[in-house]
C-alpha cells in the first residue's frame, strides 16, 4: 500500500508530503498540521474544543487562546494559497472543515518529504504558549526560554519567532520587562520572522505595536498594523495592537470600533474583550465599561484584566469596597503582577487606606525585577493627594516608553491632570493622524 493522500478544495495533504496546492508545498507549523489532520479525518463534522485539546495537548490543559491561535495558524496559509474559508467556527464549541475530502492511495512513487518539525520542537512551542497564558512572572520567563530554544532549533519557522516577540510584548504589558529591553527583543524576533516571510501577519502586528507603544513612533507603528490587518483581517491580535495605538493617537472612537470589528470575528478573544472594556472606560462611560467587564468575565473567567476595569470603574463611582475586592480578585491570579498591584494601590488609596497604599507602592518600587507602570503608580499617588509625585510618575512613563503611557491623556483617573499631561508633549500624535 502506498501513501494515503487526502484531496480537498484544490489542496492535497499527506503525512510525508505535507500540504500542497498545484505542486507547491505550503508551510504549516506542527500544531496546524495536527489540527488539519483531525479536520480531514471528519470532514463536515464538528470537532470539539475538547477533542482538539486532547489530541494536541495530551499532557496539559489547553486554553481557548491556544486553540484559537492554532486555528489561525491553519486558516491563514489556506487563505494565502487561494483557498476559500474552509474552516468554520462554532463559537464556544469547536471547528469543522467545509466540503468533501477524497482519500487516494498514491502508490509507491509518491514524493516523500521530511516532516517540518521534530516532536521536541512542538513540545517547546506548546510549553511556551501555555506558560505565557498564565501571565505570571515565572511563567513568562520560562515561556521566553522555551520559545527561544524552539526558534534556535527551527529558525526557518516564522511563527515561532513571532510568538517569541508576542511573549516579550506580554511581559512588557504586565510589567515583567522594561520597555527598552522589550522593544529590542521584539525588533529582533519579529525581524527574524519577517526575514523568512515578509508579510507574516503576527510579526507585522507585534512589531507595529512595539514601534508605536514602546518607541513612540505612532505613524510608523500604525502603518505596520494597517498592513497586518489588510493581509489578514481575522487575526485578532493585530486588532488589539492597532486599537492600542489608535487610542495613543487620540483616535479613541476608532479604536473602540476596531475592537468591535475584531470581536465580531473572535467573540471570546481575551485580549480583545479586555481592551474593549478598557477603551470604553477611557471614553468615560464608567457604567457601560463595568457592565461590559462583568459580561466579559462570564465568557472568559480567566481574563483578569477585566477585574481591573471593574475596579477602576467602581473607584471612580465611589463604590470603594467593591473596587478593592475586584482588584484583589485580579491579583489572586498573579500575586506579583505589577500592573494588577498598581490598580489595587489605586483602589486602596481611593478607599482612604493610605498606609496600605504606600506600603504597596514601596513594595513595587523596591523590586528591581519589576517595572510597575509609572502612569498607574501616578494614579495611586494622585488618589493619595500627591499631585507632584503623580505628575513625575506620568512624565517618567512617557519618557521611558511604558506601553500604558499610551493612554495617559484619556485615562479617566487623570481628568484633573490633563492640562499638565498635555504640557509634557506628544509630538508623535500629530503624525499619526489621518490626512485631511
Amino acid at each position: 500500500m502506498g501513501e494515503l493522500v487526502r484531496r480537498f478544495s484544490g489542496f492535497s495533504y499527506s503525512a510525508q508530503g505535507g500540504l500542497q496546492r498545484d505542486g507547491k508545498r505550503i508551510h504549516l507549523g506542527p500544531q496546524a498540521r495536527q489540527l488539519l489532520e483531525m479536520l480531514l479525518e471528519s470532514p463536515g463534522v464538528l470537532v470539539t474544543k475538547g477533542e482538539i485539546a486532547a489530541r494536541l495537548w495530551p499532557d496539559r490543559a489547553a486554553s481557548d487562546d491556544s486553540i484559537d491561535r492554532c486555528a489561525y495558524l491553519l486558516r491563514k496559509p489556506l487563505r494565502d494559497a487561494g483557498g476559500e474559508e474552509l474552516i468554520a467556527t462554532a463559537y464556544g464549541r469547536g471547528l469543522l472543515l467545509r466540503g468533501t475530502v477524497e482519500t487516494i492511495d498514491e502508490g509507491a512513487q509518491t514524493l516523500r518529504l521530511a516532516p517540518l518539525s521534530e516532536p521536541h520542537i512542538l513540545d517547546l512551542w506548546q510549553t511556551a504558549y501555555e506558560l505565557a497564558g498564565n501571565r505570571t512572572r515565572e511563567g513568562f520567563v520560562r515561556a521566553q526560554e522555551a520559545i527561544a530554544s524552539a526558534a534556535q532549533l527551527d529558525p526557518g519557522n516564522p511563527a515561532v519567532w513571532s510568538l517569541a516577540a508576542d511573549i516579550a510584548a506580554g511581559r512588557a504589558v504586565r510589567g515583567f520587562l522594561r520597555p527598552a529591553q522589550a522593544a529590542e527583543m521584539i525588533e529582533d524576533f519579529a525581524g527574524r520572522a519577517l526575514g523568512v516571510l515578509r508579510d507574516h501577519t503576527p510579526a507585522l502586528a507585534v512589531l507595529g505595536w512595539a514601534r508605536g507603544a514602546l518607541r513612540g513612533k505612532l505613524a510608523e507603528g500604525l502603518a505596520l498594523l494597517d498592513q497586518a490587518v489588510a493581509v489578514d483581517p481575522l487575526y485578532g491580535k493585530a486588532r488589539v495592537y492597532r486599537c492600542w495605538l489608535l487610542a495613543a493617537a487620540d483616535r479613541l472612537d476608532e479604536g473602540i470600533a476596531d475592537c468591535e470589528e475584531g470581536l465580531a470575528n473572535s467573540p471570546h478573544d481575551q485580549a480583545l474583550l479586555s481592551l474593549h472594556a478598557w477603551l470604553i472606560l477611557c471614553a468615560g462611560d464608567l457604567e457601560r465599561a463595568r457592565r461590559y467587564a462583568r459580561d466579559g468575565l462570564e465568557l472568559r473567567p480567566d481574563a483578569a484584566t477585566l477585574h481591573l476595569v471593574m475596579s477602576i470603574a467602581y473607584s471612580l463611582q465611589g463604590v470603594h469596597e467593591r473596587a478593592v475586592s475586584a482588584a484583589r480578585r485580579a491579583v489572586a491570579s498573579s500575586p506579583d503582577d505589577p500592573l494588577q498591584l498598581t490598580v489595587l494601590a489605586y483602589a486602596l488609596a481611593r478607599a482612604g487606606r493610605a498606609e496600605e497604599t504606600q506600603a504597596l507602592i514601596d513594595r513595587l518600587v523596591q523590586d528591581s525585577e519589576l517595572y510597575a507602570p509609572p502612569c498607574f503608580l501616578g494614579a495611586a499617588f494622585f488618589a493619595l493627594g500627591k499631585r507632584a509625585e503623580a505628575l513625575e510618575a506620568i512624565r517618567r512613563g512617557l519618557s521611558e516608553g511604558c506601553p500604558w503611557s499610551s493612554f495617559s491623556r484619556v485615562d479617566p483617573r487623570f481628568v484633573a491632570l490633563r492640562g499638565a499631561i498635555d504640557g509634557f508633549g506628544h509630538p508623535q500624535q500629530a503624525e499619526a493622524r489621518p490626512a485631511g
